[in-house]
C-alpha cells in the first residue's frame, strides 16, 4: 500500500465497522458506489473487490478498470495494477493525468522504464512543466548511475524476517528495536492495517553467528491497543514515538501523533508520557528522527502548508520547549511523499521519497538538513534502493553499517529489514587539460600517509577511481607526459561510506613541440589489440598490471608485487605476465587474455566473438568467487548524445544478462555506460571516418573491481 497512508492512518468509523457491515451494505448500495466509499475511506483492497464485481457485470465500463488499477496501486500490488491499467487504457476518454502518472509509476516499479518514460512525457505534456515528471524522467534517462557504487555495499535480510511486516528499526542498547504486525491477522504489509490489527515494538540483538536473537516484545508499557509507529531513543532514557490518535465522536478520522516519555529503570516503567505540542486533530505528525544531543527533531507530516502529500519538518528544543515546526523546504520536500527521516548528525539527513525520481517506488535519499538546491539531494542508489519501496534507514555515525526496510521481495508485499555494510568510500579522479580536453592515460598516484597506496591510469573518459577507508586523507598526484604535474588533497566521505567523492584536476601543457600523429592504421591495430592479462594462482584469479617500472598482480582482496624491473616492450602482455609470475616463484595454473567486446552499428546484440570473451569471464568468476567485474560500454560518435547513452547502457545490460544466464550472480556485476564520451581515436562528432575507425569505439570493456582495501600492502614506488 502507498506509504502516505501510514502518515494519514485513515482509520474512520466506517473502517472500524467494515467487517460486520459488508453484508448489510450489499443490499443498500450499488457495487461501484460501495467501492467508491471503501476507496474514500482508504480500504483499497476492499474497494478493488467491489469494483471487480461491478466490472464483471459490465466489462464495457473502462473507467471501472482504472478504479481497480488505482486500488491495487495503493496496496503495492503492481502486477495487478498494471494489468487493470492496460484494460482501462483501451479507448478510454476519461483518462486523467493522475492515471497517467500512477501508471508510469507502476511501470517503473515493474522495471519497464522505456514505457514508463512515454507515459511520463504524456503526463508532462498534459500538466505542463511538472517537477515530479521531470525528476522521474531524468532518473530513467540516467538510471545506470544508480548502480555505480553497488559493489561497495553488501546487504542481507535479517533472520528475524517473517511473512509478516518487519520495518522501521532503531538502535537501542546492544541491539535494535523494530515494528511488526506479527501479532495481528495474516497481513504481510505494514501499511495494510485495520481496526483489529496492530503493530508491536520488538527488540533483538545480533549473535556471534551473525543471526539475530529471537525477538521479544520490547516493553509492554510502551505497546498499547493502538498503533505504535516509528520511534527514537536519545539521552539514554528518553524516547519520542509515534502513536495513532484515538477517534472521537466529533472527529471520525484517527491521525498520527508524537509522544514523549522517559524510562524509570527502578520502576521498570515509562513515565512522564505526554504528547508533543504540535500534535493536531486535523493532520498527522509522526516518524521522528532526532540528533544525538536531543535538540533537533525531524518528522513527517501532512500539514496543509506543505509541498506534497507528506513533507519533512524540523523543530528545535530550546529553553525546555520544542519550537514551532519549520518545513525543510522545496529542495528536500517534493510534490510527492517525503518521509521516514534519519539524522546521521545534526546536519546530514537520510529520508525516503517517491517525488524525487529514482528506481520506482519510495527511494532512499541523502541531503544536507539545510539543502539549498535540488542537486544536493542525492539518491543512495542500488542496492539500498530497488524498484519497490525502500525506507526506514538507520546507520552508525560513519554510515559504514546499519539497517533499512524494503518490500522488494514477493512483488512488493512483504516489508523486511536488511542489514548493510559499506566497506569503503570511492574516490574518483577526473583529469582534463586546461582547454577542456579529456586526458586519458594520465597516471594518478593515490598517496595515503606519505606512501603510494595505489597507482592508476585514467580511462578514455579521463577518469579513474580508488577505494579508501571513510575519513582518510588522500593526496592525488597526476602525471602525464607533455603536461605540468598537479596535486590535490581530498578526504573520503566520513559521513557516509560507500558513496563517491570526486576531484577534477586540470593540467597545463608543457611548452614543448607536439609529437607527430601516429599512423592511423598502426593506431587502429594497437586499439584493437588492447587486452588484459589475468592469471590463476593458487585457485585465485589476479589481473596483471604495470605502473612505471613496477609489475604486480591484484584481485578482490590481495595485491602481490612481482618486480620493480622494467618490462620488456618486445614481449606481449601475456608473456610479460607469465615471466614475472614465474620469476616470483608463484605457481601459475592458467592464463586468461580478455579482449574488448565489439558491437555492430546501432546494435546491442552480442557477436560470437563477444560471447567467446564473456565465456572467459564466466570461467574466471567461477574459479574465483570473490571478484566482481565492472561492465563499461561505449558507442561511436554518430547519432545523438541521448541515443548513444541509451545504446551503450543497453549493451551493458545485454552483457550482464548473458553472464547472469550463465550463473554469474548479478551482485558481482556493476553496469556503467558512457555513450560517445569514450572515443579512442579522432572519430569524434563532425569528423569523417572510415567505418573501421568508427567500429573500434563501439565496445564494452570489462574491468576487475577491487572489492576490499588492504592497508598492509607492499608499497609500489
Amino acid at each position: 500500500m502507498k506509504f502516505f497512508q501510514y502518515i494519514l492512518i485513515i482509520l474512520s468509523f466506517n473502517q472500524l465497522i467494515q467487517g460486520q457491515s459488508i453484508k448489510i451494505l450489499n443490499n443498500l448500495d450499488p457495487l461501484e458506489e460501495r467501492g467508491d466509499r471503501s476507496y474514500k475511506n482508504g480500504s483499497y483492497e476492499e474497494a478493488a473487490i467491489f469494483y471487480e464485481r461491478a466490472f464483471k457485470k459490465d466489462t464495457s465500463k473502462l473507467p471501472l478498470a482504472l478504479k481497480i488499477a488505482e486500488s491495487y496501486y495503493h496496496i503495492d500490488q503492481y502486477e495487478f495494477a498494471e494489468k487493470w491499467f492496460r484494460v482501462g487504457l483501451k479507448d478510454n476518454k476519461d483518462l486523467t493525468s493522475q492515471n497517467m502518472l500512477d501508471f508510469a509509476q507502476v511501470l517503473m516499479v515493474n522495471q519497464k522504464y522505456e514505457e514508463a518514460e512515454l507515459w511520463l512525457k504524456q503526463y508532462k505534456s498534459s500538466e505542463g512543466s511538472h517537477l515530479i515528471a521531470s525528476k522521474k524522467l531524468s532518473s530513467i534517462e540516467n538510471i545506470h548511475k544508480h548502480f555505480r557504487d553497488s559493489a561497495s555495499i553488501e546487504i542481507e535480510p535479517l533472520s528475524i524476517n517473517t511473512k509478516y511486516a518487519e520495518f522501521s528499526p532503531f538502535y537501542y542498547g546492544f541491539g535494535i528495536v523494530y515494528l511488526s504486525d506479527h501479532h495481528s491477522n495474516d497481513v504481510t504489509n505494514a501499511m495494510g492495517w485495520s481496526a483489529e490489527e496492530y503493530t508491536t515494538v520488538f527488540y533483538t540483538e545480533e549473535l556471534e553467528s551473525g543471526r539475530m536473537k529471537d525477538p521479544e516484545v520490547f516493553h509492554q508499557g510502551l505497546n498499547s491497543e493502538y498503533h505504535e509507529g516509528p520511534l527514537v531513543f536519545y539521552d539514554r532514557n528518553k524516547i519520542i514515538f509515534t502513536r495513532a490518535g484515538i477517534p472521537n465522536k466529533n472527529n471520525a478520522e484517527s491521525h498520527l501523533e508524537l509522544y514523549y516519555a522517559e524510562y524509570d529503570s527502578r520502576k521498570d516503567q515509562w513515565i512522564n508520557m505526554k504528547p508533543l505540542p504540535f500534535n493536531d486533530p486535523n493532520y498527522s505528525v509522526g516518524q521522528p528522527a532526532i540528533s544525538k544531543d536531543g535538540k533537533t527533531l525531524v518528522f513527517s507530516s501532512n500539514m496543509p502548508i506543505g509541498y506534497g502529500g507528506t513533507d519533512l519538518y524540523v523543530s528545535k528544543f530550546q529553553d525546555g520547549e520544542w519550537s514551532e515546526p519549520k518545513n525543510l523546504g522545496e529542495f528536500i520536500n517534493s510534490v510527492g511523499d517525503d518521509m521516514f527521516p534519519f539524522l546521521i548528525n545534526e546536519k546530514e539527513l537520510i529520508f525516503s521519497s517517491d517525488g524525487h525520481g529514482g528506481l520506482g517506488d519510495l527511494d532512499l535519499f541523502r541531503a544536507p538538513l539545510n539543502a539549498s538546491s535540488h542537486d544536493e539531494v542525492e539518491n543512495l542508489g542500488y542496492p539500498f534502493n530497488s524498484s519497490y519501496a525502500d525506507f526506514g534507514f538507520i546507520s552508525d555515525s560513519l554510515g559504514r553499517t546499519g539497517f533499512f526496510t524494503s518490500n522488494r521481495e514477493r512483488g512488493g508485499f512483504d516489508d523486511d529489514i536488511y542489514r548493510f555494510t559499506a566497506k569503503w568510500s570511492r574516490v574518483q579522479c577526473i583529469v582534463r587539460a586546461a582547454s577542456g580536453e579529456i586526458l586519458s592515460n594520465a597516471k594518478v598516484n593515490f598517496i595515503v600517509g606519505g606512501m603510494v597506496r595505489d597507482s592508476r591510469f585514467t580511462d578514455a573518459n579521463g577518469m579513474t577511481d580508488f577505494l579508501a577507508l571513510p575519513g582518510e586523507e588522500i593526496k592525488l598526484q597526476v602525471i602525464k607526459e607533455g603536461y605540468v604535474s598537479q596535486n590535490d588533497v581530498i578526504t573520503s566521505n566520513e559521513l557516509f561510506a560507500g558513496m563517491a567523492m570526486t576531484s577534477t584536476i586540470t593540467l597545463e601543457k608543457e611548452p614543448i613541440a607536439r609529437p607527430e600523429r601516429v599512423d592511423p592504421d598502426v593506431e587502429l591495430q594497437e586499439l584493437y589489440n588492447r587486452r588484459k592479462a589475468m592469471v590463476q594462482v593458487n585457485g585465485r584469479v589476479y589481473e596483471y598490471r604495470e605502473v612505471g617500472n613496477s609489475r604486480f598482480i591484484v584481485n578482490a582482496d590481495e595485491k602481490i608485487l612481482l618486480s620493480n624491473t622494467p618490462a620488456d616492450d618486445g614481449q606481449s602482455v601475456e608473456e610479460r605476465a607469465k615471466q614475472a609470475v614465474e620469476e616470483k616463484g608463484l605457481d601459475m595454473q592458467e592464463m586468461y587474455s580478455l579482449k574488448n567486446i565489439y558491437f555492430d552499428l546501432d546494435s546491442n546484440e552480442l557477436t560470437e566473438q563477444g560471447k567467446e570473451e564473456l565465456d572467459k569471464v564466466v570461467k574466471i568468476m567461477t574459479v574465483d568467487q570473490k571478484i566482481a567485474f565492472s561492465i563499461n560500454s561505449y558507442a561511436d560518435s554518430r547519432g545523438s548524445m541521448k541515443y548513444n547513452d541509451e545504446l551503450a547502457f543497453k549493451r551493458s545490460q545485454k552483457i550482464a544478462r548473458y553472464l547472469i544466464e550463465n550463473d554469474v550472480p548479478g551482485s558481482r556485476l556493476i553496469l556503467d555506460s558512457y555513450g560517445e564520451q569514450g572515443i579512442l581515436n579522432h572519430c569524434e562528432d563532425a569528423t569523417e571516418c572510415e567505418e573501421r575507425f568508427h567500429a573500434v569505439n563501439r565496445r564494452s570493456e570489462l574491468e576487475l573491481v577491487m572489492r576490499k582495501l588492504y592497508t598492509n600492502e607492499e608499497q609500489v614506488d
